[in-house]
């Protein structure tokens, strides 16, 4: 049999030239329509035979060859016909198939990925195109488009669903994480992640940072470490080693003691120099025990008080000018001839006859005690009690003529007895230490016409020396709480920035915040008013911001009332030793202040208990400006 015709690719697109061609080669021959070839010739097999001897002619093929496609040769899947070609046949494939018998699938993703704009997939005899996950086939069965997954309500659950290329994202607030297995936003607990330097508190969708306000510390610019408490308004806080301060003893007793002894009867003859603001207080007593003869020097709103024992017989004189007004004043004290005359700058204001000496004789000699900013005994023992506490500073004294030379030199090695070398009026409060008091906040039943059972009214004179403190507090000794309190913050604890602030608080919870020129050197007024249903929080006469809805703050006051049932402590300047949590601050106050609550001026010489740094009527000035 002739070799037959390999119907590749190409033979594919020629099938039908060569089959045409064949045709016409038949027809010149003679070979086809009956027509009879030469003597001699025949066809088997598809192929010419030769007939007769050597070099004959080739015989021309016979139209009575069997049908070269029956049976079929070609491949039934693949093949659309089969051409007989009188001793050889022709294959036509269909679409997707190849070789000689149509058995070979053509790969269609082989070439340009079959035109797919995705995924192509290659078949038998065919091919299909198909999207990448989160993406559909659009109609014309190549390109793909989007699948919108947030259509579907359902895709996130709780939280935002967000579209994105071929997939969708769901989407949480700051400080919150997507479950998927609950299809919910569920907090994250930052402190477990160790954010905070010392203190963290968690709360939904965020978290805070506290640092030891009490041991100078606060919050860093990242909101996460802690750094110090450092001034920014400068104090002239230098003090004069040649004067004596009166007020360093809280508990009111003397800060200098004498006992001077003598053969002879001596006359008491004393003289210094004086600077006060404080309207009340004791100078010195001179004398012997309380049940003898003594006198009494002190100040009783602003003027000079004298009290005198003589014999059982107490007495109260008072005259003069009023000298509590800061300015240096010479002021002196002497016995002649049965009188007790009391100068000042060399004034005499007070003469008074007494039956009797200071000086007492007992087991031969005379003797008189002298004290300096307080008495030897309680106060409640006066003639006429009187708050001894007196925020004064003496200097060039003179006892008995000079007879106490040991003075200057204690004074000189011990700055807490020494005095602001520049003092104005207010209280200074160095940021270490507070004062509390036992006040009521409830009214009374016999109150006519108020609106509200209790109130809370603060207004605060402040010259802050640095912009971390509590000016104001209450405190419950009993749930160790911190029901209320006025304090200078550096930043904003919900929206982590830095900014200074004055915030008022109930607990923890900030109700209003404003914003205050801490470190400008001037005066500022913070007005804070407290009752049932209102709170507000003013600086300078601008009121400062909510930050809680009306239902929380009405929450906040309840809380607040409950605790004043209770009995609570005011606090200035400070707080005590409680959680760092307890209040947005708990650092100490530094700088100027002056404080009245409920309508009365808070004066630190009535405060149960006052740290001895703090001084109650004098504040030193702001150093000047360097030129």
């Amino acid at each position: 049999m002739a070799p037959s015709l390999s119907p590749g690719p190409a033979a594919l697109r020629r099938a039908p030239q060569l089959l045409l061609l064949l045709l016409a080669a038949e027809c010149a021959l003679g070979l086809r329509g009956g027509q009879a070839g030469p003597p001699g010739e025949g066809v088997r097999g598809g192929a010419v035979q030769p007939r007769g001897g050597a070099g004959g002619v080739r015989e021309r093929p016979r139209d009575d060859l069997p049908d070269q496609c029956t049976p079929n040769p070609c491949d039934r899947k693949g093949t659309q016909a089969c051409q007989d070609l009188m001793g050889n046949f022709f294959c036509l494939c269909k679409a997707g198939w190849g070789g000689r018998l149509c058995d070979k699938d053509v790969n269609e993703c082989s070439q340009e990925n079959g035109g797919c704009l995705q995924i192509c997939h290659n078949k038998p005899g065919s091919f299909h195109c198909s999207c990448h996950s989160g993406f559909e086939l659009s109609s014309d069965g190549r390109t793909c488009q989007d699948i919108d997954e947030c259509a579907d309500s359902e895709a996130c659950g709780e939280a935002r669903c967000k579209n994105l290329p071929g997939s969708y994202s769901c989407l949480c607030d700051e400080g919150f994480a997507y479950s998927s297995q609950e299809k919910a936003c569920r907090d994250v607990d930052e402190c477990l992640q160790g954010r905070c330097e010392q203190v963290c508190v968690n709360s939904p969708g965020s978290y805070t940072c506290h640092c030891d306000g009490r041991g100078g510390l606060k919050l860093s610019q990242d909101m996460d470490t802690c750094e110090d408490i450092l001034p920014c308004v400068p104090f002239s806080v230098a003090k004069s080693v040649k004067s004596l301060y009166l007020g360093r003893m809280f508990s009111g007793t003397p800060v200098i003691r004498l006992r001077f002894k003598r053969l002879q009867p001596t006359r008491l003859v004393a003289e210094f120099d004086f600077r006060t603001f404080d309207p009340e207080g004791i100078l010195l007593f001179a004398g012997g025990h309380q049940d003898s003869t003594w006198i009494v020097l002190a100040l009783r709103a602003g003027r000079l008080e004298l009290q005198l024992r003589y014999n059982g017989v107490g007495r109260v004189t008072s005259s003069g000018p009023v000298i509590n007004h800061g300015m240096w004043q010479t002021i002196s004290v002497e016995e002649l001839a049965r009188n007790l005359v009391i100068k000042v700058n060399r004034d005499a204001v007070m003469k008074i006859a007494v039956a009797g000496d200071l000086f007492q004789p007992e087991r031969g000699l005379y003797h008189l005690n002298l004290t300096v900013g307080g008495i030897p005994f309680h106060e409640k023992d006066l003639v006429q009690p009187i708050n001894p506490r007196l925020d004064g500073c003496m200097r060039s004294w003179n006892w008995l003529n000079g007879e106490d030379t040991t003075i200057q030199e204690t004074v000189k090695v011990n700055t807490r007895m020494q005095c602001f070398s520049v003092t104005e009026r207010g209280s200074f409060y160095p940021g270490s230490g507070f004062a509390f008091y036992s006040l009521d906040y409830m009214r009374t039943p016999l109150d006519v016409g108020t609106e509200s059972t209790w109130e809370v009214e603060v207004v605060a004179h402040i010259r802050p020396a640095a912009d971390t403190g509590v000016l104001f507090a209450l405190w419950a000794p009993d749930l160790r709480a911190v029901p209320l309190s006025v304090a200078l913050v550096d930043y904003h604890s919900t929206k982590k920035l830095k900014k200074q602030l004055v915030v008022l608080a109930v607990e923890h919870t900030a109700l209003a915040l404003m914003e205050i020129k801490v470190c400008d050197g001037q005066e500022h007024v913070v007005t804070v008013s407290l009752r049932d249903g209102e709170a507000t929080l003013e600086v300078d006469g601008t009121r400062g911001q909510s930050e809680v809805s009306a239902a929380q703050l009405q929450e906040r006051l309840a809380v607040l009332e409950r605790h004043l049932r209770s009995p609570v402590l005011t606090f200035a300047g400070g707080l005590p030793d409680v959680p760092v949590t307890s209040a947005p601050v708990t650092a100490f106050y530094r700088g100027c202040m002056t404080l009245e609550v409920n309508r009365r001026l808070l004066d630190l010489d009535e405060a149960a208990y006052k740290h001895s740094d703090i001084t109650a009527h004098s504040c030193p000035p702001v150093e000047p400006a360097a030129a």
